[in-house]
C-alpha cells in the first residue's frame, strides 16, 4: 500500500511538472510563430486583437482538456451562459491559485485584461500582449480609463483581479478600488466570478511541487451581472459610490467563500 501510494505521489508529480513545461513551451509557441503573422493580416486594430484574444483562449482551453484528461482536476462551471453572453461587461473574479486567468479566458469571449506593464515589454510575450489589445497597468490615468471605455465600448470584457494579487487561503478577501471606479466611471454591466479549488493548490507562496493528496476540484461560478447604476446616485461623490460597491462586492464574495 505504502508503494503504491509513492507510485500516485510520483505520477501526480511528473504530470504537474508536465503541465507546467506545456504551458510554458505553448505560450513561446503561440507567442513567438503564431499570433505575431496572424497580426498582419488585414483589419482594423479591433479586427487584429480579437484575433490574438480567440488564439489565446483557444489556446487556453486545449491546456485545460489537457489537465482534465491527465486527471489533474475536476472542472465545475457554474453559469457558463452568462460568461459566454458577457459583451462590453467588467469581469471580476478572487484569485485563489495560478491558473485562474487561464480558466476565466477560456470562458470568457474577447477577454482583455489589465496587466503589469512589465508583462507588456517582455520580450517574448510583449508582442502577443499588445497584439491582443491587453491594457497596461502603468499609463496615465486618463489614457487608462480611455483605454478601458474603447474596449468595453467596442464589445470587449474586461478581465479584473481586485485583489491585485493571489489570495491567502482562509483569509477574506479585500478588494482594491479601481474596478470600482471603472463601474462607475463607464456605466459597464459587472459581472462576479467566484473561483474556488478544494484542495486548495498553486496558492501565493507555494512551490510547484507541493501538490495535493488527491486531484483538486476546480469550481467556476459566476453570479448575475450587477447594474451599476444603484451606485451611481446624483449628489455622491463618485470615491463614495466606489466604496460602496466595493463593500457590497466583498460581503457577496464573502458570502459566498463562507467569510462573511
Amino acid at each position: 500500500m505504502d508503494q503504491l501510494k509513492r507510485f500516485a505521489y510520483f505520477w501526480r508529480l511528473a504530470v504537474t511538472g508536465l503541465a507546467f513545461l506545456t504551458i510554458g513551451a505553448g505560450a513561446l509557441f503561440l507567442a513567438l510563430l503564431v499570433i505575431p503573422p496572424v497580426s498582419l493580416l488585414p483589419g482594423d486594430r479591433f479586427t487584429r486583437a480579437r484575433r490574438a484574444q480567440g488564439i489565446i483562449g483557444w489556446g487556453f482551453r486545449v491546456y485545460i482538456r489537457m489537465l482534465r484528461l491527465l486527471g489533474m482536476v475536476t472542472l465545475e462551471v457554474i453559469g457558463r451562459e452568462r460568461l459566454a453572453a458577457c459583451r462590453g461587461t467588467i469581469v471580476i473574479a478572487n484569485h485563489p491559485t495560478l491558473i485562474d486567468v487561464v480558466m476565466i479566458m477560456a470562458l470568457v469571449p474577447n477577454a482583455h485584461c489589465v496587466v503589469k506593464h512589465e508583462l507588456a515589454r517582455h520580450w517574448v510575450f510583449g508582442p502577443a500582449v499588445r497584439a491582443a489589445g491587453h491594457i497596461r497597468n502603468d499609463q496615465e490615468t486618463e489614457d487608462f480609463i480611455a483605454a478601458c471605455r474603447e474596449a468595453l465600448a467596442s464589445g470587449n470584457n474586461l478581465v479584473i483581479f481586485p485583489e491585485g494579487t493571489r489570495s491567502v487561503p482562509g483569509r477574506p478577501v479585500r478588494f482594491q478600488r479601481g474596478f470600482a471606479h471603472l463601474v462607475t466611471l463607464t456605466g459597464a454591466g459587472l459581472q462576479p466570478i467566484t473561483l474556488s479549488c478544494n484542495p486548495i493548490t498553486l496558492t501565493k507562496g507555494q512551490a510547484w511541487y507541493a501538490i495535493p493528496n488527491r486531484k483538486p476540484i476546480y469550481r467556476i461560478e459566476a453570479g448575475p451581472t450587477l447594474d451599476a447604476a444603484p451606485f451611481q446616485e446624483l449628489g455622491v461623490e463618485r470615491s463614495l459610490s466606489a466604496r460602496r460597491l466595493v463593500s457590497h462586492i466583498e460581503a457577496y464574495y464573502g458570502g459566498k467563500l463562507n467569510h462573511g
